[in-house]
């Protein structure tokens, strides 16, 4: 089995997620994987006063929206990352959870991915409440951090 045979790439939502994942164009080992770029979107439940049920954001109406606008930007950015004779496999999928970082290593464990990327800045680091070292910890995936200065 290849160490990248299924790669998993946590993608984020901010403007210059495709220049922190432009490393990956350089990963020619990646041409003939099955790489799945995910994003977890964080939801929040709101207790209120007036109700007995508390108010979820976002509210089921808009996660059709959300879901459609967050896989066509990760499209856009696996078309920007990607090797140049990539011949694998994409998968984009956008899921939505009140904790992001479980949801990700759920999906690395479901997936059984042999590899995960994820992208960080750098001055950031790598610490015991980072979702990086939240991956490391809770997945037997080999890891690969692409550091942004």
């Amino acid at each position: 089995m290849n160490f990248a045979e299924k790669v998993v790439v946590a993608v984020g939502l901010s403007n210059d997620m495709t220049d922190m994942l432009r490393p990956m164009h350089e990963m020619e080992f990646l041409a003939k994987s099955e790489i799945h770029f995910v994003h977890i979107f964080n939801t929040t439940n709101y207790t209120t006063v007036f109700s007995d049920f508390p108010i979820v954001y976002p509210i089921e109406a808009d996660l059709k929206g959300i879901d459609e606008s967050v896989l066509a930007f990760l499209a856009k950015a696996a078309k920007a990352v990607l090797p140049e004779k990539f011949q694998g496999k994409i998968i984009y999928k956008c899921f939505f959870d009140p904790s992001p970082k479980s949801k990700f290593s759920d999906y690395v464990k479901e997936s059984k991915a042999n590899l995960v990327i994820v992208p960080k800045r750098e001055k950031v680091g790598f610490f015991e409440s980072s979702f990086a070292y939240y991956v490391n910890k809770h997945t037997h995936a080999n890891m690969i951090l692409l550091k942004k200065n």
